[in-house]
């Protein structure tokens, strides 16, 4: 396999005495008197089905497709109930609130011997080494995360000092405002995301969430259910090629009208940079969606923006009383009639329950970044436009589907936790990637290939020490030259003070 560069990290500068810089501000930077927690709860795959385990059996009650999640939004946990549930629902309930009880600092070790340009729901390596120290805390108003990592790029030649994992918060009312890079994921599917996902490096961004998610009291949007809304707008990184310093915003709104029906509805659009318009005429335009070439001004090519916008769902037991729910997510490339238009598509199901003493949760998963993979004749790419030409990306990772466009993946997945809290995930996946043999592909995706992959991740705590060991490989069969096995195994060891 060829090698890439430049993955997990921006060529060019040094950092080892830098991140050993940061790391002391870090400490001179933590809050006297604060409260030791975090105001988001990070991307992590356990406690994702912990929390989905105690929305489908009722404890409860709100909108989890949205990461990063405000922990004040499952505060509700801490009054909970329990006392007609079974013991694998009140073990998710003790895993969750040790998590939203975290005490003091972090240092983590990664390693990896070859980056997978597959990611999935949760955080995994997208550079080969890396080493981490932070400190989250949370007041009365104000709270955040300070996160310095010393990274190792693809080719183990650059290390770089990055603030990757770090925001500030405030509280106001019952939204939380924070700027800083965190990871996010849009969206009900298990190994991807259309629209937005944790793939890439996190973008710089401003942000806002709704804190309480409880239904609206007024007669007019009470049906709506619990409901959360969320948006923000940050900047790409300078060294693009088409337009340096390309602008990224998004919103997205979720609710639950129905007992286990959750919908949701998400927007992105890349605007401005550098050679493009950045008034506010151009950003209005972007806003409403009036941004295709004619919409506003003839001789202005390609229009104002790139735009994304879908729909997604997930139905837990439509049907019947089965530990069971239907998801999907159809995201348009492209605007017509303010709507959007020419779709990829998302499906899934999963099923739950208590199997041999251990809670599990199985899914089947299929994607498809064919646009209008549903018609006999398909055309245009789903990450690339006609001015981003460096495509939907962040420092040449793509922003939605980790296979980038024109591909096709089929996954099947199993999770299970025992009495100890100790985590095991199985994946396997069949990948059909650059199905056209495209040249402007993201990192990792350039030649057609077909994939077959298979990966068992393994997470254990004990006392303060946490550690997560992930074997698997890859068998790569390209459209021209020869099959190849490629091994993979990454792992992390980290220590909470």
């Amino acid at each position: 396999m060829q090698r890439y560069a430049g993955a997990g990290s921006q060529r060019g500068r040094p950092g080892v005495l830098r991140g050993m810089s940061l790391a002391w501000l870090l400490c001179l930077l933590m809050p006297a008197g604060a409260i030791d927690a975090e105001p988001y709860l990070p991307l992590d795959r356990p406690l994702r089905n912990d929390l989905q385990l105690l929305n489908d059996a009722g404890v409860l009650n709100l909108p989890l497709s949205t990461w990063p999640i405000p922990a004040a939004s499952v505060a509700s946990l801490r009054e909970a109930d329990l006392s007609s549930q079974p013991d694998g629902v009140r073990g998710a309930h003790a895993r969750v609130l040790r998590e939203l009880d975290r005490r003091g600092a972090s240092v983590e070790l990664r390693a990896a011997n070859e980056l997978n340009p597959r990611t999935h729901f949760g955080d995994q390596p997208i550079n080969r080494y890396e080493t981490r120290v932070a400190y989250g805390w949370q007041g009365e108003r104000f709270g955040g995360r300070l996160q310095g990592n010393l990274a190792r790029d693809a080719d183990n030649e650059d290390t770089e000092a990055q603030l990757d994992g770090s925001y500030l918060a405030m509280s106001l009312g019952n939204w939380l405002f924070s700027a800083g890079a965190q990871d996010r994921w849009w969206g009900p599917g298990w190994e991807g995301s259309l629209i937005l996902g944790d793939n890439a490096r996190p973008v710089p961004s401003v942000a806002f969430d709704r804190l309480d998610t409880s239904a609206s009291e007024s007669a007019w949007l009470s049906w709506l259910g619990p409901w959360s809304f969320s948006g923000f707008f940050g900047q790409l990184e300078s060294n693009r090629d088409d337009a340096a310093r390309t602008k990224l915003f998004g919103f997205r709104f979720v609710f639950r009208p129905l007992d286990g029906l959750e919908l949701g509805l998400s927007r992105t659009a890349q605007w401005g940079g550098k050679g493009r318009p950045e008034d506010w005429s151009s950003f209005w335009n972007a806003l409403i969606g009036r941004s295709n070439q004619g919409d506003d001004d003839p001789d202005l090519e390609g229009g104002d923006a790139n735009q994304f916008a879908g729909y997604d769902f997930r139905w837990a037991s439509p049907i019947g009383s089965a530990p069971y729910a239907l998801y999907g997510q159809l995201i348009g490339i492209d605007e017509a009639g303010y709507l959007p238009y020419k779709f990829i598509g998302l499906g899934g199901v999963e099923f739950w329950g208590t199997y041999f003493g251990r809670q599990a949760r199985l899914n089947v998963e299929v994607a498809n970044t064919e646009v209008e993979f549903y018609k006999s004749e398909r055309g245009g790419l789903a990450y690339v436009h006609s001015f981003y030409t460096d495509g939907y990306r962040h420092r040449r990772r793509v922003l939605g589907h980790s296979m980038d466009g024109e591909g096709l993946m089929v996954s099947a997945g199993a999770q299970w936790v025992d009495r100890k809290g100790d985590a095991w995930h199985l994946l396997t996946r069949r990948t059909d990637q650059n199905k056209i043999g495209g040249t402007n592909r993201a990192f990792g995706v350039e030649e057609e290939a077909a994939i077959l992959g298979l990966e068992l991740t393994h997470a254990r705590e004990r006392g303060p020490h946490k550690f997560v060991l992930s074997l698997g490989a890859e068998h790569i069969d390209p459209a021209e030259g020869d099959s190849e096995l490629e091994p993979r195994v990454w792992g992390s060891y980290e220590r909470r003070f």
